[in-house]
């Protein structure tokens, strides 16, 4: 790994440390013995106890909330002594059970977050029957998880992984898989300041909802009412708890959430944009290392074909297509915007990445592309109001070290409008559909 990128994600680990340490000192304080070791040898995150492995791909992504949150999470697993199974409960049901203790648990230190980008959603409770993770033990909550996420598809199976346990039984290792990013030795910098609490959702935090128990356990009388309960439960009762999880699965593949409807999203034949000409501001030439077109001329009269260096490319990187979906969009106006993202990526010819997300009054999904593939099967989803806020709420909350080169909202202009200062100086372009004008940026009037 280059010694800038090193730095980049040592002071993003930093940053998270010394929040975690003012907000949850008891929790936070084993941070600082241990080592933070990048390596691809990992799905997200996970940790043997001494060492926090990540995927540095993932972990560039993600912003404070989300990067504090899942520091957090390791080290209840640690503390809950998750890493620590007995062989028989090896396996992503357990896991999957462990998780949920250890939500629980931070959830009565005041997270409380229902999803969260770039982790997915966060389970507090047990299936069947309903329990508070914070009220029971991991080998405990693992009979109340009537489904094996291991039976599932890969993709679905890792909408209930929010991390990896392939680290736990590995205990030997001091980082020598990986390269080391962050040790014990490493004292945080002298311009890191704490400015308050970095938790806090959707729901506000009620600790009667939530009781703590103390040690990662259950008071006798609470085991063995939930043991009661479970032992009654019924066939009906567990057909009706795994069909409400695939029903969950289902709403995941969709990115849905309660209260919305699902929209159309396919290629419209219509009179598309110059998209070279549009994003001419945001090109950059990239230098590739090499590239067999054209060749070598230094060895152009031997036997060998060696490649040429400083090959320029046109290319445009993170480019952030939001796409309105509430309300008042029709269909067309939806065809109308896959239409135009799909002309872009063919312009561009492999040339252009970012994402693409979906918005109302909030955020509703978010894929990264580098094809046309990569958006076709994506499933539209809104239906409420308009509140421009939620793009730029979404994308400051972003990694600062990979911003957004651009962003385009492809709109009918009616919504509300924050202040330009939110853009924090990202250029801003808005395809209007409809007769409204933005008040900034750069705005085109497609039909």
């Amino acid at each position: 790994m280059l010694d800038y990128r090193i730095r980049q994600f040592r002071r993003q680990l930093q940053e998270s440390r010394f929040r975690l340490h003012n907000m949850y000192e008891a929790l936070a304080e084993p941070l600082y013995d241990m080592l933070f070791v990048a390596t691809k040898d990992v799905w997200r995150i996970s940790t043997n106890g001494s060492c926090i492995y990540f995927d540095p791909d993932w972990l560039k992504n993600l912003g404070e909330v989300e990067i504090d949150f899942i520091l957090s999470h390791e080290l209840m697993h640690i503390k809950l002594g998750h890493i620590e199974r007995p062989a028989y409960y090896l396996g992503d049901r357990y896991h999957l059970a462990a998780d949920i203790v250890a939500n629980g648990k931070l959830n009565t230190y005041g997270w409380n977050y229902v999803k969260i980008p770039h982790i997915g959603k966060i389970r507090y409770e047990t299936y069947l029957p309903t329990v508070s993770g914070a009220l029971i033990e991991s080998t405990e909550a693992v009979r109340y998880i009537p489904i094996d996420p291991s039976t599932l598809g890969p993709a679905k199976r890792r909408q209930f992984m929010i991390d990896s346990d392939q680290w736990w039984d590995r205990k030997d290792d001091r980082g020598e898989s990986g390269t080391i990013v962050l040790s014990p030795e490493d004292d945080d910098p002298d311009d890191l300041e704490y400015s308050g609490p970095g938790f806090g959702g959707k729901f506000k935090f009620n600790k009667e909802e939530f009781p703590t128990t103390g040690g990662g356990g259950s008071s006798s009388n609470q085991s063995d009412e939930n043991e009661k309960t479970f032992e009654n439960t019924d066939k009906n009762n567990l057909r009706q708890a795994i069909h409400m999880l695939r029903q969950e699965t289902r709403s995941n593949d969709m990115g849905t959430e309660e209260g919305f409807v699902e929209r159309s999203w396919r290629d419209k034949t219509v009179k598309t944009l110059d998209w070279k000409s549009i994003l001419n501001h945001f090109v950059q030439e990239e230098v590739n290392d090499y590239s067999f077109t054209p060749p070598d001329r230094r060895m152009q009269d031997s036997d060998f074909f060696l490649p040429d260096y400083n090959v320029y490319q046109e290319t445009v990187r993170d480019v952030y297509f939001m796409v309105d979906a509430s309300g008042s969009i029709t269909d067309e106006m939806l065809f109308m915007a896959y239409a135009e993202i799909k002309q872009a990526l063919e312009q561009f010819n492999g040339n252009l990445n970012g994402v693409v997300a979906f918005f109302d009054t909030r955020i509703h999904k978010v894929i990264s592309f580098g094809s046309v593939e990569d958006i076709r099967n994506m499933k539209p989803y809104g239906g409420g109001g308009t509140d421009y806020n939620c793009i730029f709420r979404y994308i400051n909350g972003l990694n600062k070290m990979n911003p957004p080169t651009s962003i385009v909202i492809i709109t009918d202009g009616e919504g509300i409008y924050p202040d330009i200062s939110v853009t924090n100086n990202i250029p801003v372009l808005w395809l209007l559909t409809g007769d409204m004008g933005a008040p900034w940026g750069k705005s085109i009037k497609v039909k």
